[in-house]
């Protein structure tokens, strides 16, 4: 009987918090819709030129970005494909050709 009894709650407390979610979601929604055109309506305003500020400790990917400053008009090629590559062109790399007749 307890094991009826916790499958009756659990399936309560599921379909309450869905029923919940159902009514809560599409005004959450709502609201970060309208924040995040704000913020686009904001830097449109200022000429595009804010930067966006993260309000908890800083940047959380400042650890991936490159130290090192680039000069403005600089160029910086990180692959270069190999010459195998580009070497094979046309029917080298297009497979087998198979010739037909068209039939009317």
């Amino acid at each position: 009987m307890e094991f009826l009894k916790i499958i009756a709650i659990f399936f309560l407390v599921f379909y309450g918090v869905k029923y919940l979610f159902r009514l809560l979601m599409p005004y959450a929604l709502k609201k970060m819709t309208e924040r995040l055109m704000q913020k686009a309506q904001q830097s449109q305003a200022t000429g595009g030129q804010q930067q966006y500020q993260y309000k908890s400790g800083g940047n959380p990917f400042d650890q991936f970005k490159q130290q090192s400053h680039k000069d403005e008009g600089e160029i910086r090629v990180d692959f270069v494909p190999e010459e195998d590559a580009k070497a094979r062109k046309g029917t080298q790399t297009a497979g087998e050709f198979v010739e037909f007749e068209e039939i009317k």
